[in-house]
């Protein structure tokens, strides 16, 4: 498999895009986009500050998704400041949703769309290494789905989706 360097990365969850290598250091299946889009999620928000935030990060990434037509989107959303898992993973779903449908009218029905929900350092750590092994061998399916990291401890991506799918 031949690589190249074609990946994007937006968001304001500085300490996953730490983790992930630059663009310029990332290597990606040839001719295969990665789009890497890390949110934090804030758990105290007004129910309009919250949704004003859902809105801004589903037009963020759909730009993005416009402008690169990526192959493949990981979503990474991170609850901080007291915000539950059901809350994040609830935002994750809506989004990455709202983004797989934007994905395929744009790109068409081979692009993935793929949520990630991470609510520790340790899951942060999971979800960079899924986010690099993504980027190398992208999915075949397995579109619009949303996980928690902390499953990656028990089984890679590829299984996660096999089983999601099934």
């Amino acid at each position: 498999m031949t690589f190249e360097m074609s990946s994007i990365r937006i968001g304001d969850d500085a300490a996953l895009l730490a983790l992930v290598p630059v663009a310029s250091v990332m290597r990606t299946a040839k001719g295969e986009r990665l789009l890497l889009a890390a949110y934090r999620i804030r758990g105290m928000l007004s129910f309009r500050s919250r949704r004003s935030e859902v809105t801004r990060i589903r037009q963020e990434v759909s730009v993005a998704v416009l402008e690169v037509t990526p192959r493949t989107v990981v979503m990474t959303f991170e609850g901080v400041d007291g915000a539950s898992r059901r809350r994040v993973d609830r935002i994750a779903r809506r989004v990455t949703r709202d983004i797989s449908v934007t994905a395929t009218n744009v790109v068409g029905l081979q692009t993935t769309v793929i949520g990630l929900v991470i609510m520790s350092d340790r899951e942060r750590d999971l979800a960079a290494t899924c986010v690099r092994h993504v980027a190398v061998e992208p999915p075949e399916r397995g579109d619009g789905l949303v996980f928690h990291a902390a499953d990656l401890s028990r089984a890679n991506i590829y299984e996660l989706i096999a089983e999601a799918v099934v």
